[in-house]
């Protein structure tokens, strides 16, 4: 692809004036339609070329014909071609150029752009033309209509030049003569300059691309341009372009020139060298069409297989497709992590993320993004490309189980014998068109050489053939054919063959399978190009040092540009002299030789930093395994992240995308291709170097897995780089798949202890996957058993349940708490030691956070106790700072759980004595006092929590601003590891401020605590801080619901026209209810969105969410019909929904306390009031007499409490209300039924009311 290029640029003279243009062909301009006259008509064309001097000259003149010309009252443009050879083609298809993309413009962000023209402004004294490159901006919100029919609208690309505009002038425009210019964006046509706009300096409008050839366009242009393009007839002429466009990149895109394209480059599919073909293959892809299409607005799923089975083709076909329907289509570049604006385009997209088993990062923040986003109206398709849906897809199907399709397609199979046969054939015979094409361009490359012309012959000459077809097809039966990519390779064997070209020399053993042989053909051919360009850059063209070269550079990263352009940068040159040290003969070479090699790798090549792989992928596995077995010791300097040797880079983030690289040969080759792939392993006599490869990176994995875990750690939990982050998740997920084997339980175990306790969410998946197996390990009969043994085993349980609790795995995470208890009680009855009874208290303490994140209270009560007991006996025994903050967690444990049952002073007391104990910690140094303080931050965030509930309102808000100040230094100094515990304090003392009816600070500090830290939070932990994060929302809903209130009671009570209520406080007060619902919405969105053990762990604070919600809806109905009385209001019967929400939720409870009964009474007094609002008095008069006697035994069970005898007084002006109005029809609706609550043993009749038959929102 190709920029805006000087040397395409030409001038259009007629008569006396002149104007741009632009060369889409060496025989195709476009221009401005007012730079020449009708159709038929002729013009000058000069072109803007280099002369021998290096100097751009006009010195290039040719005689044009205007082929197409829009009407003018229609757009202003015009295509004028040439039936001969007008300019060099060999000129125009050299260093790089290829075919011009055109581009479509969407979006509404600017885009940058660039102009190349010849306006009057630039001309000298002499009347000498000079070239202005202009640049500045394309902004897509801004339109025109045209000059000559105001009523037909007609869009114009506005082009606002930033880099300088001529001084204005009585005369003509000074921007006269760049009419006709191409406006582009990066590598795609925008439009054609037309005119600019006098009132707006530096302003020039251009007719879009899209309107002359999109589907939209003229007919006779898309006729004419098709001529000269490569592309298909039923792929769209126009790729879509947008701020960012960079993150897609196209379906397809052009082959490089004739002297510059390989054989490898026919083997890609990014090429479209081979056509699609086979009935199999485009069932496969209308399926997928189809998929696109249907109804829906976000959809994902994963298109998996074996290796060169047409998975990425397959892809980019669909690609394709869609793109030619209208669709943002395209391959997500896999360098990018920032989705924010593909994901805001209003437009039906497609992504494909291709290996994205290697790329799970990149895909983990593109599904992020959607779900910020997932308000867009239009459609989204992700489509997963992937060998396996191994542990990184079940990863991502239960984190966004609601985007992926309940069922994923079935494994694309090996292609079918007839499939084999058409992919071959039309194989050869493309192949056979572009050998015919570089040779025709060859010779008449060197006819003008010796004529010293320069110039190629016309297209109507005659093309050599030389070509034979007395070559026999190959048995396509054969398993050596269940790859695409074998397939084809053949197919090039047999095209070279046919056209006399002599096969490459191998040097490769003789007895090798036909696997092996294709293969080592195709490296062979590319072997000769490589030791063709080694001569011309005047290096030695030594074959094997040039394949050890490229192998290297397939493995190893150097950071450079990633735009492909093939320009030098000086640091990733430097990196990939540093790499190249790895080939042994470059070892002792001097600096300056290292860096002509590194310089050829770059341009010999394609890809993505300095460093390019070979392509295919498989290809590059090869030479890469060749040279693993040739140099084992190369797999540890590949892998060596903490040596600092030449082999690695200084960068993480570049370390972590080698490792990545390196990985990624393990991985393919241990899944082989299919469960029929052969190697030649199978071949009596040889062996594979893919198998002893593998076992070399087994080996080396095993030595490096602790530095690799930490470089994970690092690079993962970086907040402030996006890409670190995703390429640390993508890294992540490639150890995980490699430990899914048994040989790596020795590994896990081994590395268990490099992990933290509190994991982000990236490396969750294989914390827990290393924690299972170590735990598998220990577990294992082929070793005797040891106290050392049982206390990994006991360790790895431990962390194993606490990483399945972080990834709502609850009540599997209870069950293993449970065996690490019975493995540390084994231990301590075996050796009475302090470090063994310490063991057993952690794991019983342990085991009860995870019951009361279940909701077991009573057992979580008796295993905390259990823990205290034990704590407290370490701490009289010990050193206090040996065992107190221990001792001091396990009371707050102790505390959650007793007031989880209903023992308040009982949970006040404990979180007291935590929060003492903490208090007399010895003085410490500075390296400790971090430590000493976070400990001493959670015993006041625990005891400020029992205060509040408790009714020391005052206390409780001291207590908090305490653990918020301290972690609040904290978070200052680290602000990764203490966010988390942060949030929560923020958060416990905004509810604090709540409790006092201060709602501004409520709602100061939790919004803090939401929009701040939770965000950031629930991308890295997701399951692990969703609790706290839904709960956040829910209070600060009830901060905004009360500040409405408080603004409610100071206007009227009745307003007629004499009293009116001020406008803005009664837009303030909508304006928080609103915010309110939106924060309820957002808290009930997160609660549905947990997993089932979460979900039901969490029922009490999701019927507290419904509760709050369906009091704030009835909010919102009082004030309409306050304010608003013409109109009625919506809000009652959604009110209605939301008590009943609540209610059911509240019955489905297994236990009832006191608390939570009273927590029904009050859902179901807001009930009351949406039913009485609706008309509906005797179903209200039903629930408030059953609500009354039931708040009447509360009352009795727990004489005192205020709440009680508050809502009794409300509920009895309901009752009032209820019977002072006649009762209108009831109407015609059937309520919901809820069902009965059963009858618990010991409850009294008092608890019983005569409306039975009535009782369908009522406790029973």
């Amino acid at each position: 692809m190709i920029g805006a290029d000087a040397e395409r640029l030409v001038s259009v003279l007629l008569d006396n004036a002149r104007g741009s243009g632009y060369l889409l062909a060496p025989t195709l301009v476009l221009t401005a339609g007012h730079c020449v006259e009708s159709e038929g008509s002729e013009a000058e064309v000069l072109r803007f070329s280099r002369d021998k001097h290096g100097r751009y000259d006009l010195a290039e003149s040719s005689t044009f014909k205007v082929a197409v010309k829009s009407g003018p009252e229609a757009l202003d443009f015009a295509l004028l071609i040439h039936e001969g050879t007008a300019f060099d083609p060999l000129a125009l298809c050299g260093k790089g150029r290829g075919e011009v993309r055109l581009g479509r413009l969407v979006g509404e962000d600017k885009v940058p752009a660039q102009a190349l023209g010849f306006p009057t402004s630039m001309v000298d004294t002499q009347q000498y033309m000079n070239v202005e490159d202009a640049r500045g901006f394309v902004l897509p919100r801004t339109g025109s209509r045209t000059a000559h029919d105001a009523e037909t609208p007609t869009e114009r690309l506005h082009f606002q030049i930033s880099t300088g505009t001529p001084v204005r002038s009585v005369a003509a425009s000074l921007w006269g003569g760049m009419s006709g210019a191409a406006l582009f964006s990066g590598d795609h046509l925008l439009g054609v300059i037309t005119e600019d706009r006098p009132s707006v300096e530096g302003r020039l409008q251009a007719v879009p691309v899209e309107w002359i050839f999109g589907e939209r366009g003229y007919e006779d242009a898309k006729a004419c341009l098709r001529q000269y393009q490569v592309r298909r007839t039923d792929e769209a002429l126009t790729d879509p372009v947008w701020a960012g466009h960079g993150v897609l990149k196209p379906p397809y895109s052009p082959l490089p020139p004739p002297g510059q394209w390989s054989e490898a480059d026919l083997l890609q599919a990014r090429y479209d060298v081979v056509p699609f073909c086979g009935d199999e293959r485009k069932r496969e892809r209308d399926q997928l069409t189809e998929w696109c299409r249907q109804p829906g607005k976000i959809r994902m799923r994963l298109l998996s297989g074996g290796g060169a089975v047409g998975k990425t083709r397959l892809a980019r076909e669909v690609c394709r497709v869609m793109g030619a329907e209208g669709w943002v289509a395209g391959i997500v570049d896999p360098l990018r992590v920032d989705f924010r604006q593909v994901c805001a385009l209003d437009e039906k997209r497609l992504l494909v993320v291709d290996d994205a088993d290697a790329h799970v990062g990149q895909l983990e923040a593109l599904l992020a993004e959607v779900d910020r986003q997932s308000d867009r109206p239009h459609r989204l398709r992700i489509l997963a490309v992937g060998h396996s849906g191994g542990p990184w897809w079940q990863a991502i199907r239960r984190r966004h189980e609601s985007l992926v399709d309940s069922g994923d397609p079935p494994p694309l199979i090996t292609p079918a014998q007839r499939s084999r046969k058409d992919v071959y054939n039309a194989a050869v015979e493309a192949f056979q068109i572009w050998y015919q094409q570089k040779e025709f361009w060859y010779q008449q490359k060197a006819q003008g050489d010796a004529t010293g012309e320069g110039k190629a012959a016309s297209s109507g000459d005659e093309v050599p053939t030389g070509i034979r077809d007395n070559f026999p097809a190959p048995d396509f039966g054969s398993r050596d054919f269940e790859s695409y990519l074998l397939i084809l390779i053949q197919a090039l064997v047999d095209a070279r063959a046919k056209m006399d070209k002599s096969p490459a020399i191998s040097t490769a053993p003789t007895l090798r399978s036909r696997v092996e042989a294709l293969l080592d053909y195709a490296i062979d051919v590319e072997r000769q190009r490589w030791q063709e360009a080694a001569r011309s850059a005047g290096l030695p063209d030594d074959a094997v040092l040039l394949e050890r070269v490229v192998a290297i550079a397939s493995m190893a990263v150097a950071a450079g540009p990633a735009d492909g352009t093939g320009e030098t940068d000086g640091r990733g040159e430097t990196e990939a002299s540093r790499r190249l040290k790895l080939v042994p003969d470059l070892t002792d070479e001097p600096e300056w030789r290292r860096r002509a090699f590194a310089r050829w790798q770059h341009t010999q090549f394609t890809g993505e930093g300095y460093l390019h792989p070979l392509q295919p992928l498989r290809l590059a596995e090869r030479v890469g395994a060749r040279m693993l077995v040739a140099f084992p010791e190369l797999a540890s300097q590949l892998l060596d992240v903490e040596g600092g040797g030449p082999g690695i880079p200084y960068c993480p983030v570049d370390q972590s995308h080698q490792v990545l690289n390196v990985l990624q040969l393990l991985q393919v080759t241990a899944e082989g291709e299919g469960e029929n792939h052969r190697t030649s392993a199978d071949i009596p006599g040889t062996s594979s170097h893919i198998q002893k490869a593998r076992g070399v990176l087994e080996n080396t994995l095993r030595a490096h897995a602790t530095p690799l875990l930490r470089l994970v750690k690092k690079v993962a939990k970086n907040d402030e780089d996006g890409t670190a982050q995703a390429i640390g998740a993508s890294l992540a997920a490639a150890l995980n798949t490699i430990l899914q084997k048994g040989e790596a339980q020795a590994i896990a175990a081994e590395v268990l202890t490099e992990l933290d306790e509190s994991c982000p969410d990236v490396l969750l998946e294989l914390a827990t996957a290393i924690a299972e197996h170590a735990v598998a390990y220990y577990q294992r009969d082929d070793a005797p058993h040891t106290d050392e043994k049982t206390v990994g085993l006991a360790t790895a349980l431990q962390r194993w349940s606490l990483y399945l609790a972080n990834s709502g795995f609850r009540n599997r995470a209870c069950e293993i708490a449970y065996e690490a208890v019975y493995a540390h009680r084994a231990l301590a009855q075996t050796t009475s030691s302090p470090e063994r009874k310490r063991g057993l208290a952690e794991a019983h303490s342990d085991l009860a956070d995870r019951l009361d994140e279940v909701g077991r209270f009573e057992e979580a009560h008796d295993q905390a106790r259990d823990a205290v007991r034990l704590f407290d006996e370490l701490y009289q025994e010990s050193p206090p700072q040996v065992d107190a903050f221990r001792l001091a967690k396990g009371l707050c444990t102790y505390a959650t759980a007793a007031n989880d049952i209903g023992r308040h002073r009982e949970a006040l007391q404990a979180a007291t004595r935590a929060y003492k104990v903490t208090q007399r910690l010895p003085k410490v140094t500075e390296a400790e006092e971090d430590e000493i303080k976070g400990k001493q931050a959670f015993a006041l965030r625990a005891l400020a929590w029992q205060l509040g509930k408790n009714g020391s309102k005052d206390e409780a808000l001291s207590t908090a601003k305490d653990a918020c100040a301290k972690y609040s230094y904290l978070f200052s100094r680290s602000p990764g590891r203490w966010r988390r515990h942060y949030a929560l304090a923020l958060s416990i003392c905004g509810s604090q401020h709540e409790a006092k009816a201060e709602w501004n600070d409520s709602i100061k500090l939790h919004e803090e605590a939401v929009d701040i830290h939770y965000k950031t939070l629930e991308q890295q932990y997701r399951e692990a801080v969703r609790p706290h994060h839904a709960n956040a929302l829910r209070h600060l809903a009830a901060g905004f619901l009360g500040r409405a209130r408080g603004q409610s009671n100071q206007l009227p009570q009745v307003l007629t026209s004499e009293i009116e209520a001020p406008s803005e406080q009664v837009r303030d007060l909508e304006a928080d209810l609103d915010e309110a619902r939106d924060r309820i919405d957002q808290a009930l969105t997160l609660y549905e969105s947990m997993r089932l053990d979460d979900r039901r762990a969490n029922r009490l604070s999701q019927a507290a969410a419904y509760r709050l919600k369906a009091e704030i809806l009835v909010t919102q109905g009082n004030n309409d019909e306050r304010f608003y009385p013409e109109r009625p209001s919506r809000a009652f019967d959604p009110a209605e929904t939301a008590a009943i929400n609540a209610i059911k939720i509240y019955k489905g409870i297994d236990r009832h306390t006191w608390q939570t009964q009273f927590d029904m009474t009050q859902a179901q007094a807001i009930l009351v009031q949406a039913l009485t609002r609706q008309g509906r008095f005797k179903e209200a008069r039903d629930v408030v007499e059953d609500v009354r006697s039931c708040l009447l035994q509360l009352g009795a069970d727990e004489p005192g409490r205020v709440e009680v005898g508050d809502t009794l007084e409300r509920i009895d002006k309901d009752l009032e209300s209820i019977d002072g109005l006649n009762e209108p029809p009831q109407r015609s609706r059937n309520p919901v039924k809820l069902g009965l609550h059963p009858r618990k043993k010991g409850t009294q009749a008092a608890n019983r009311t005569p409306h039975a038959q009535h009782g369908r929102y009522c406790q029973r």
